[in-house]
């Protein structure tokens, strides 16, 4: 009795340190899951997985004196079939212990059986699997004891398909119109709004009132022009044109550069001191310059603004246009025997005279600018001149406007732009005409002081000094006031 009581405490301690170890092994090693910043259960799992790796395979060891004699082959899977441990019950039944394969109601656990110890599972074993909370995929073993995230059994493109179940997909195509050109796919309302500055490099560009070919069109662009995109689609853009008109052209049809349009055409150059620089723009090199009735041979025009040239000397480079001339220079003619010259200040050997009184300046307003310019009528036509001693147009203007205490810019293209803009019908006195003298592209290259009655001042380059004109000489561009 005394015997089998301390049989019954040994197995019961047994157990009891069985249970602590299975319990202290885990907790020991959630320290290390938080550091790693992985769920304590997730770890615990790994390290029990550790310590007890199952494996259905496994071969069960018993001890040498549990086994029966001729039973070396298949060993009972339990060790203890009847729930008895044999060496402590000295009155157990040897014969409890004998060989399972002789009582017919005993299977061999592995399955393959009797003296076959299987290699491999079978085909479509599959081990029993820990899915990891924070992949969703299965923890495998990789080792002894060790498990390994980011592996599967299963086929990666059916977790692909399972991942991605459910969401909306669409394949876009492009369509295209009457003239087999894409029409936007994109709703205008969804354009993405920019401020960019184009050049059309396509010929005869139409502009259209939406973005199909099918459109209204709203006006026809010439290659070369300077536009503003003010909205970009998908193969369409929004644009602005220099008089306003906005309307839509295929975005293949703009160039960030500036376009040319091949000519053969020769001008002169129109000004003294006309720059000759290395691109087309003012922020450039400055390749040389060049004196008035300087011949240039013109190969290309851009945006109808700036000329690429060559110089008789073979130097190449880009002008603006609005200082050039087609017209030749005039024929040199006997320079004629000198009369004397008048007593009046600023005339011109054979101009007219300068003896007018000085002016009378009543304050700031347009009265006082024209006594000032009928002061100067007769004065010498000398380029970017601004004084009594010759002036041109608009160093008339600006002459008379400073001696009222007002400045004016000197150059009839910057004079355009500044001031107010009036109506003809609300001109006065001291007001400022712009004109377009050289054609119609918009340039202005002449300015002259309203005088009233339909007449203007101005300083004429073909009379060579400052003398009275009628309003209507040339194509009016706009009429500036400095003066409130």
């Amino acid at each position: 009795m005394r015997q089998h009581r301390k049989s019954r405490d040994r197995r019961l301690s047994v157990v009891i340190i069985a249970i602590c170890t299975m319990i202290t092994f885990p907790v020991l090693m959630i320290p290390v899951g938080l550091r790693e910043s992985t769920p304590a259960g997730v770890v615990v799992g790994r390290a029990y997985a550790a310590a007890y790796p199952y494996n259905d395979q496994e071969e069960v060891y018993v001890e040498d004196w549990a086994l029966v004699p001729g039973s070396s082959d298949v060993t009972d899977p339990t060790g203890d079939p009847d729930g008895t441990d044999p060496t402590l019950d000295t009155t157990a039944d040897p014969t409890a212990t004998t060989d399972p394969s002789a009582d017919p109601s005993v299977t061999d656990p592995t399955g393959e059986g009797e003296g076959e110890e299987p290699d491999e599972p079978e085909e479509g074993y599959m081990p029993i699997q820990t899915v990891d909370p924070e992949t969703g995929l299965a923890l495998i073993e990789v080792a002894d004891g060790e498990t390994a995230v980011q592996e599967s059994y299963f086929d990666n493109s059916e977790q692909i398909e399972k991942k991605y179940a459910g969401v909306l997909t669409a394949q876009i195509v492009q369509t295209y119109d009457s003239s087999n050109l894409p029409i936007e796919l994109l709703d205008t309302t969804a354009f993405i709004p920019t401020d960019e500055v184009f050049y059309i490099k396509t010929t005869d560009t139409i502009l259209k009132e939406k973005p199909n070919m099918d459109a209204v069109t709203v006006a026809s662009v010439a290659r070369s022009t300077q536009v503003t995109r003010i909205a970009k689609g998908d193969t369409w853009s929004l644009i602005r044109l220099e008089s306003g008109v906005e309307g839509y052209v295929l975005t293949n049809s703009l160039s960030v550069e500036m376009v040319f349009n091949s000519i053969d055409r020769t001008v002169w150059v129109d000004a003294s001191g006309l720059k000759l620089r290395s691109e087309p723009n003012t922020n450039c090199e400055v390749i040389k310059e060049m004196k008035r009735w300087t011949r240039l041979h013109c190969s290309g025009v851009a945006n109808d603004q700036w000329y690429k040239v060559t110089l008789d000397d073979g130097t190449e480079g880009y002008v603006y246009k609005s200082y050039t001339t087609q017209k030749p220079p005039p024929t040199p003619t006997p320079k004629p025997t000198p009369k004397p010259k008048s007593s009046g200040k600023g005339g011109k050997s054979g101009g007219g005279s300068n003896n007018n009184p000085p002016p009378k300046i009543t304050g700031v307003n347009g009265e006082s600018i024209v006594n000032i310019a009928k002061s100067m009528l007769g004065v010498d036509y000398v380029w970017c001149g601004e004084s009594k001693g010759g002036v041109d147009c608009s160093g008339l203007v600006v002459y008379c406007y400073r001696q009222v205490g007002l400045s004016v810019p000197h150059q009839s293209n910057s004079i355009k732009t500044k001031g107010s803009s009036v109506d003809r019908s609300e001109l006065r006195l001291g007001d400022v005409i712009v004109y377009d003298l050289k054609g119609n592209d918009g340039t202005a290259d002449h300015v002259a002081i309203y005088a009233g009655n339909g007449q203007v001042i101005h300083a004429s380059s073909s009379k060579d000094a400052v003398v009275y004109g009628s309003l209507d000489m040339g194509k009016i561009l706009t009429y500036r006031r400095f003066i409130g």
